[in-house]
């Protein structure tokens, strides 16, 4: 790779060691993408970072970071420890939604399954899928190796799937797509989803980390590509559940309002728990009271992390990708669509 004499400086060690360690980390991971420069990477979003590897990590990168630096939800349910200096509390899945913002075709450097794939798909910027020691080495030095969903190249859709105008359970269809579709980039065609759904199809969609990037257009599907249709994709069976999981990824201020409207004047008929980070349920302290009539509201954690206190429940969940990780830890747990989940809520 070239380096400048400043990124030289770096890897020497010239500039103290975080940038020592951040400098060597984006060169090795530069030579085995093949890349020959680094770009500036405006911000950093750092997925995985509440376990033994990760942790001694942000230590090293406190006081050091030269981009704009977010952290993933924690997924250990124990975990309540203070950040090191030089990171915000906040810890979200969708940092969009903190004040983490990106703009079109702006370099950055986010890891995690549904704010990678955000950012690429709905926002226009590049990432690519960052891990926890990228994604931090990319924030001390303000800086990632140009490689793979950088280039205009690797940005084009691959294949197209053709949906039906109103189709209402693209979390679905998306979820299928991922294990359809491994490693291409699709365009969905005939939909145009607000950034609500479009945050959820995003983790829906990079479930399995390999489709970090996905293409919309309200018409029909453009020519030179495969066609697939999505009809029939997304089959949910009815469920009873007794514990409801609404906020994979984390639920938006104005989620929030919405959820809390539908179920204010309605007696709960099952226990659910609302995710968001803590940003959110404080700008939110009356609708977070109506929710935790229903059950709880739970911020700055993911809903992994309480994995072990819902074993003998059957799980309810938003998200399809949660309710498929949850059942690989041995859960009950289905996808339910918001409808149905109203209907659960209401008793209707």
């Amino acid at each position: 790779m070239h380096l400048d004499r400043r990124q030289e400086k770096d890897l020497s060690g010239e500039n103290g060691e975080p940038r020592r360690w951040a400098m060597e980390t984006l060169v090795r991971l530069g030579d085995e993408a093949g890349s020959s420069r680094m770009l500036r990477a405006a911000s950093a979003h750092v997925p995985a970072w509440d376990n033994p590897e990760g942790r001694p990590l942000l230590e090293l990168a406190s006081g050091a970071l030269e981009s704009r630096c977010s952290l993933n939800p924690a997924c250990a349910a124990t975990d309540g420890t203070e950040l090191p200096p030089g990171f915000t509390g906040i810890r979200s899945c969708a940092p969009h939604l903190c004040g983490q913002r990106a703009a079109p075709g702006e370099i950055v450097a986010w890891g995690g399954r549904a704010a990678c794939a955000f950012v690429n798909s709905a926002v226009g910027a590049r990432s690519e899928p960052e891990g926890t020691a990228s994604a931090l080495a990319a924030a001390i030095c303000g800086l990632t190796p140009e490689r793979g969903l950088h280039l205009d190249e690797n940005r084009e859709p691959t294949v197209a799937v053709v949906l039906e105008r109103g189709c209402g359970d693209l979390e679905g269809i998306g979820h299928a797509l991922s294990k359809l579709l491994k490693g291409e980039v699709p365009v969905l065609c005939g939909v145009r989803p607000d950034m609500g759904a479009f945050k959820r199809l995003a983790l829906a969609i990079n479930r399995k980390g390999d489709m970090p990037l996905f293409h919309v257009r309200s018409g029909g599907p453009p020519g030179g590509l495969e066609r697939i249709d999505a009809n029939g994709l997304s089959c949910q069976e009815p469920e009873e559940p007794d514990l409801l999981l609404i906020g994979c990824p984390h639920l938006s201020e104005q989620e929030v309002n919405r959820w809390a409207r539908a179920i204010c004047d309605r007696p709960p008929g099952v226990e659910a728990w609302f995710f968001m980070s803590q940003l959110c349920s404080d700008k939110s302290p009356k609708t977070g009271e109506v929710l935790r009539r229903a059950g709880r509201v739970i911020s700055d954690l993911c809903p992994l992390s309480l994995a072990e206190e819902m074993r003998e429940r059957r799980v309810g969940c938003s998200s399809p990708a949660l309710a498929e990780m949850l059942s690989e830890l041995g859960l009950c747990s289905f996808h339910m669509g918001e409808e149905a989940m109203l209907r659960a809520l209401a008793r209707l």
